[in-house]
């Protein structure tokens, strides 16, 4: 199963799975010599599902409520959590800083422990860091918070430079895991696609897939 956010997962107009992590697992499939059924749901129907054992494998950001019905085969990436305001903006980039103001976050998306428990923070949820962005520029958010790939892939996408924004750093290697259920229907084929992931780490394909012309230092 794969989390219905873009640029990780979305539907194409005739139902075809694409987006970064639709690709991964293609990519996954292909090394492992494994068919593959590729199922896109947002992010809060696909852990009820996944926890229920409706699916073998997913990736996604390591999460504590992942623990009791999950198990990691290794990390896929690892990616900083950036705060985003406007470029006027003239305060500290730091959630204690930001108390009582409106934070944009993608619903279903894990940002760590330190947002996840914070009630200091207006958190707002959205669909898509594009919404967030746009919503950033009418002054209906204050700042928002994303993983650098979706934030400078939405940045591309919009046709955008990074510099018309403030932005830093609130956790650095937030690692995102290739997790099989413990429910899974055949989990004699977890050491395979353990194999082909890190098959696909040692070539670099794994940073050309999520970082190719991406990343770039915080500000």
């Amino acid at each position: 199963m794969t989390a219905d956010v873009w640029p990780w997962g979305y539907l194409e107009k005739d139902g075809t799975p694409a987006g970064l992590l639709s690709i991964l697992a293609e990519q996954l499939a292909q090394e492992a010599q494994l068919k593959l059924d590729n199922r896109v749901l947002p992010p809060q129907r696909l852990l009820s599902k996944f926890k229920e054992g409706e699916a073998d494998f997913t990736v996604l950001f390591e999460n504590p409520y992942l623990d009791g019905f999950a198990d990691s085969l290794g990390v896929v990436l690892s990616a900083d959590i950036l705060l985003v305001t406007a470029k006027d903006y003239t305060g500290k980039l730091t959630l204690g800083a930001l108390e009582g103001k409106r934070v944009g976050y993608i619903s279903g998306t894990y940002y760590g422990e330190a947002f996840e428990h914070n009630a200091e923070v207006i958190k707002i949820p959205v669909y898509s860091l594009e919404q967030a962005i746009e919503m950033l520029h009418l002054d209906r958010l204050d700042a928002l918070i994303s993983s650098d790939v979706v934030f400078h892939h939405s940045l591309k996408a919009l046709e955008l430079q990074p510099d018309v924004f403030r932005y830093d750093v609130h956790t650095r290697g937030q690692a995102a895991h290739l997790y099989i259920s413990k429910r899974a229907s055949n989990e004699g084929i977890a050491p395979r696609m353990q194999a082909a992931l890190a098959s696909l780490d040692k070539s670099g394909e794994l940073r050309r897939l999520f970082y190719s012309e991406v990343r770039s230092g915080a500000q």
